[in-house]
């Protein structure tokens, strides 16, 4: 009996699971859903890696002047006449910026004006022996406001040369000068830059229509370039122009029509200015002496302040660039 109970229950034992042979559940008791297969991680990419961190961009150097050595200053004193006062305004604001004037030179009566200044370096003092000139040391009984010119000899401005110059001697001024002028017999062009000022101003001056030639020796004022040169010769590296017939009549409206060729020739001057620039100059200062004929002796100070007034902005400008 035990044998044949034993038959019937092994069977049965092959069928029973345990536990650990049930699938896994969940919460509710039911069969848990088969574990599903997981993505693949992304494969991995090689990045490389610099030899040194980036560096932060370079920060701009600081803005250094052109020339550690300021600059030896020349300058060319155009010509003009009785405009040529308008210089005086021009010089004074070089002073005021405290601009050291190495050389300097003047053509006509921009030569008076460069000497004056020459013989001291102070603008004060050429100003007060500028002014001294009276209307009676000019050509023609009635001055330069005569209603008609007759050229006449330097000789008419001898006491007022004398009287401002001396028996000085160009050597001995405290910035370099010089003046051109042109020997018409010999048919040359020189630099009166030795001996008395006097003798220089004999030269440099005379020129139609208010002047007759010096025994043959008449001004030069056409030598911008001639005189740029001259200037570097001695020693100047920046090279400015003072134009007082950069705008404005030449001669009076009845002056030009009486002397026409004169008032030709004087535009040709004029052109000659206003084509000047570089390499022969660095900077042109153009005064606008408008209202002011180169006859115009009464007009002295006002042309004083246009000279000023023009020359403010370049003298700022060469401040700035170089740093004086």
């Amino acid at each position: 009996m035990v044998l044949l109970l034993l038959a019937f229950a092994l069977p049965a034992c092959d069928t029973l699971k345990t536990r650990r042979d049930l699938p896994p559940t969940g919460k509710s008791g039911r069969p848990a859903d088969p574990p599903q297969a997981q993505p693949a991680p992304p494969p991995t990419v090689a990045v490389p890696v610099p030899a040194t961190p980036p560096q932060p961009p370079a920060q701009p150097a600081p803005p250094t002047f052109l020339n550690k050595e300021l600059p030896k200053v020349g300058v060319i004193l155009g010509p003009g006449s009785l405009k040529a006062y308008a210089h005086i305004g021009a010089l004074r604001e070089f002073a005021r910026a405290r601009i050291p004037i190495h050389a300097i030179t003047g053509l006509e009566w921009g030569a008076l004006i460069g000497g004056l200044y020459a013989q001291q370096g102070q603008v004060n003092d050429a100003e007060w022996k500028a002014f001294k000139l009276k209307e009676s040391d000019l050509p023609n009984e009635g001055g330069f406001l005569s209603s008609r010119l007759k050229p006449e000899s330097i000789g008419v401005m001898q006491g007022f040369i004398d009287s401002t110059f001396g028996n000085t001697s160009i050597e001995r001024s405290k910035v370099e000068f010089g003046c051109p002028a042109f020997w018409s017999k010999q048919d040359r062009f020189g630099w009166m830059s030795k001996g008395p000022y006097k003798d220089a101003m004999r030269a440099c001056l005379p020129y139609p229509p208010f002047f007759t030639d010096n025994g043959g020796v008449f001004a030069a004022p056409f030598s911008v370039e001639e005189a740029a040169a001259h200037l570097r010769a001695r020693g100047a590296n920046l090279i400015v122009l003072v134009n007082v017939l950069g705008q404005g009549e030449i001669l009076s409206s009845r002056m030009a029509s009486e002397l026409s060729s004169d008032n030709l020739l004087w535009s040709e001057i004029r052109r000659e200015m206003l084509r000047a620039k570089s390499p022969s100059v660095h900077f042109v200062i153009n005064v606008n002496t408008s209202g002011h004929p180169i006859t115009d002796f009464g007009g002295r100070r006002a042309l004083m302040d246009a000279g000023a007034k023009s020359a403010a902005d370049v003298v700022n400008k060469m401040v700035s660039q170089y740093g004086f």
